[in-house]
């Protein structure tokens, strides 16, 4: 699934319980500093991104130098780290409250139009952008809803603020939109057309600054769409399917008919013409794995009525009805169901592909992710279909109905093919950091790729000097003995480890592994780290412990194997102790010297919700309590595990159900830290793409010096 749950466990050998915790937002009342956009430093060809991309050879690793240039930090404050304090600088990012501007999209989404005006869902800059004509080129849109202006993007929970909204409809008339992490639908009854202006509608919720989470009201909406009779909102964490079968006129207006259906996981993308079909796409589909599609072939009435198709496998996150054909996009790959209305029962999308009935695309492959969106008009006159790419940074479009061919133009980007997010700033989505003190390498999975800054830098927006691209997922890493070592999983190479004696120097790794090491399967490797003891790798739910000195012809003098339930996801040795992170919500201090005995000693500390890393120096534990947006710090490493942590960052207080803030003070799911004995470096997960540095507050300085000239 791709949202967090809270997960509660008395042992890391038995799950208890699972509760479902995702929040919706409070605006923070801190002002935030606005920064003009930094305009990205000139860089050379090689490092503009091309139309052409490889894969790397095997045993090899591409490398790009951008040409990098920033402000080099001296060294962070030293004493303790303050709750709530503020970010130095964020990575991965313009700044703090800044979008880049009108034509840059962070992650867009849903995309809509009526024939007059184009819409798209901006998700990770909080806001609706607005085209007063159908654009054909890239050109700037007009009008932004949930920010006055083009250039900002905090989120908020007002009438006119907006916190990662996934969707957007529109009749021509009103405007709708899924705000999501508000767990909210927005309405204007009137056109917009100001920047800002404000909602007059809002579902869900008794009024615009009240935030609830209820599922029998409206939770992570996901998907509306209205033909300005009917309005149809998907309720994702309350698995079900809204309908007002007349268009609300007052806040928080029950719907007519709350759509269930026992096979329901989390519903997620909607398609119909409000009469004769309806389509939900459900990425947790029960029972089906992977996700699918549930299509009815005359429009529900009642809550309870069954669906007539079921097309499994994948969901596709794109749906679009164009005459009796079905438009989606699956795995990067857009796809079409010829006649749909034609098929009935359960079936498999791939069995149908081999059959004909759905032919998927072979030429061109788009990063759509979970929540790209398209939508094709009409208007008698001229034929377009608007493909928003939520992984590819752009919209891309047709001058008629999609084909299997390059598209003809884009939005968002110089050319159709090139990823702006990733192939021109160097962004990456999550990753774990690490740092030696003088340079910063974060390892992006998702993306397959290394970022090195030599130095550490000291500003916002500074590009990494280097990138490796891996053909497998780079998870984790560590510097030990002069060397740096990275670890991974999947991907071409079926995981991997990977070895630079200099890893800025922008060279070939002396080492690259692929799939097996020392009779380990790599193919789900998820960490290594060191002491002068014993080297550590995790793989396949399994902790293997190899006795120092390592070398490639070491081979591990003990296994130890965790509950396949509750497997451990990231470990870190400070020579001592070892924090295991474990996927039962737990954190686990092993005592080194007992590790290797039958009965380790051990400190077992719970009440997170789904962590991601943990970080533990001689004197301090630092964990990624990621679903619930926070790092939180114990000053001395816990002895016993009742021991409440000292201090919390990205939230005000040791609450435990707060929303996501994204902003300098806040974090929207940390999913990566480390702690380099200057800065604290935070990397957000998934729905959020920020590098985040904190400095101890020794001096109370919260700005570094750069930040105060900006």
């Amino acid at each position: 699934m791709s949202e967090c749950s809270t997960w509660k466990v008395a042992t890391v050998a038995m799950l208890i319980m699972l509760v479902i915790s995702i929040s919706g937002c409070i605006m923070s009342n801190k002002p935030e500093k606005h920064e003009p956009v930094q305009t990205p430093p000139s860089l050379p060809p090689e490092a503009q991104g091309t139309v052409e991309k490889h894969p790397p050879e095997k045993g090899k690793v591409n490398i790009i130098l951008t040409g990098s240039s920033y402000k080099k930090a001296m060294g962070g404050g030293k004493g303790a780290f303050r709750t709530g304090q503020d970010a130095d600088i964020v990575l991965g990012w313009f700044g703090f409250n800044n979008s880049g501007g009108s034509l840059f999209f962070n992650h867009p989404m849903g995309i809509a139009s009526d024939g007059k005006h184009l819409l798209l869902a901006d998700t990770r800059n909080n806001r609706i952008l607005i085209w007063n004509h159908l654009p054909t080129s890239n050109e700037p849109p007009d009008i932004v809803l949930g920010q006055k202006d083009f250039y900002s993007c905090e989120p908020g929970m007002a009438k006119d603020k907006l916190r990662w909204p996934v969707d957007v409809a529109t009749d021509g008339k009103r405007v709708i939109v899924a705000d999501t992490y508000n767990n909210r639908v927005l309405i204007w009854n009137d056109f917009p057309t100001e920047n800002g202006e404000p909602a007059d509608i809002v579902l869900g919720q008794d009024d615009f600054t009240t935030w609830k989470t209820d599922i029998s009201r409206i939770t992570w909406p996901w998907s509306v769409w209205t033909d300005g009779e009917k309005l149809i909102v998907t309720s994702t964490r309350g698995a079900s399917v809204l309908i007002w079968n007349k268009f609300p006129t007052r806040n928080n207006q029950p719907p007519d008919v709350i759509l269930t259906n026992k096979d329901f996981g989390t519903p997620r993308n909607i398609e119909s013409d409000g009469e004769t079909y309806l389509i939900i796409g459900d990425h947790n589909a029960k029972g089906t794995g992977r996700g699918g599609n549930f299509v009815w072939l005359s429009f529900p009435k009642s809550g309870n009525e069954d669906y007539d198709i079921y097309l499994g496998g994948e969901v596709l996150w794109s749906s679009e009805v164009i005459g009796d054909d079905f438009y989606g996009i699956e795995n990067h790959r857009p796809v079409f169901v010829r006649n749909f209305r034609s098929l009935r029962g359960g079936l498999d999308l791939m069995e149908l592909e081999r059959q004909g009935i759905v032919r998927a695309f072979k030429t061109i492959t788009l990063e759509n992710g979970d929540g790209s969106d398209a939508v094709y008009v009409n208007d008698g006159k001229q034929e377009i279909t608007y493909i928003s790419l939520y992984n590819g940074g752009r919209v891309v479009g047709y001058l008629g109905k999609p084909e299997d061919r390059k598209p003809d133009f884009t939005i968002g980007s110089k050319d159709v093919l090139v990823n702006p997010f990733t192939d021109v700033h160097y962004f990456v989505d999550g990753g774990k950091p690490v740092s030696d003190g003088k340079s910063l390498v974060v390892l992006a999975g998702y993306n397959r790729r290394i970022e090195v800054w030599k130095d550490i830098p000291d500003e916002s927006g500074a590009l990494p000097d280097i990138i490796y691209e891996l053909n497998f997922e780079p998870i984790s890493g560590e510097f030990y003995k002069g060397k740096f070592y990275v670890i991974g999983r999947g991907g071409d190479g079926g995981g991997g480890l990977a070895i630079w004696s200099n890893i800025t120097g922008g060279k070939q790794p002396d080492v690259i592994i692929n799939r097996e090491f020392a009779g380990i399967d790599l193919i789900e490797a998820r960490d290594i780290t060191f002491d002068d003891k014993y080297a550590y790798l995790l793989a396949n739910g399994k902790m293997y412990i190899f006795k120092q000195p390592f070398s490639l012809d070491s081979r591990p003098i003990k296994e130890m194997e965790f509950d396949p339930y509750c497997p451990l996801t990231s470990i870190q040795s400070n020579g001592e102790n070892l924090a295991a992170v474990s996927a039962c919500s737990e954190v686990i201090i092993f005592d080194v010297d007992t590790i290797l005995s039958q009965k380790p000693n051990f400190v077992r500390l719970s009440g997170f919700n789904l962590p991601e890393d943990a970080f533990i120096d001689k004197d301090r534990l630092f964990v990624a309590d990621t679903c619930f947006n926070r790092v939180l710090i114990w000053d001395k490493i816990p002895e016993r595990g009742d021991k409440k942590p000292d201090v919390v960052l990205g939230q005000d207080s040791f609450d435990r159900d707060l929303p996501p803030k994204y902003t300098r003070d806040g974090l929207f799911w940390p999913g990566g830290v480390w702690f380099d004995g200057n800065y604290l470096w935070v990397v957000e997960y998934k729905f959020s793409n920020r590098i985040l540095r904190f400095s101890p507050q020794g001096t109370g300085e919260k700005e570094t010096a750069s930040e105060k000239a900006g």
